[in-house]
């Protein structure tokens, strides 16, 4: 299967990470975000994999911000979107259809990376999420 329903893609990761409580999810990258919230960012492609079309394979990050109130308030939030698994774990929302609706063969959750998300004039404490998706 190839990957040919982009914006599909991006609609069920969408719908995956709205799985947990209070999370605001943008599937396109926002001119001002609100957190807490994710944001499902562009997608990278390496095309034929498989010759002929028969298989693609797609990266994509997902930026998960949390307010700066106080850094440690906001380091405990992001702690608990971090857990492998559980409610208000990313890596458990992104993996719970691993097919997209059928969009895609299989995705997998790969790192978690730690840093600031700058929107505007605010800094706001982040995980840089990298999705390894294959269709």
């Amino acid at each position: 299967m190839a990957i040919t329903n982009v914006s599909g893609v991006r609609d069920a990761l969408k719908a995956n990470l709205q799985t947990i409580t209070n999370m605001r999810v943008y599937d396109t990258i926002p001119d001002v975000v609100v957190p807490p919230c994710a944001i499902v960012g562009q997608l990278d492609f390496t095309f034929d994999i498989d010759n002929q079309r028969g298989l693609d394979q797609a990266s994509v990050d997902i930026f998960v911000l949390v307010q700066r109130f106080s850094e440690r308030t906001g380091q405990d939030k992001l702690d608990l979107f971090l857990a492998g698994s559980g409610s208000g774990s990313i890596k458990t929302a992104l993996e719970s259809d691993r097919t997209l609706g059928g969009l895609v063969d299989t995705l997998r959750v790969i790192s978690a990376d730690s840093g600031t998300y700058t929107s505007g004039e605010t800094s706001f404490l982040s995980y840089r999420y990298n999705v390894t998706i294959w269709g």
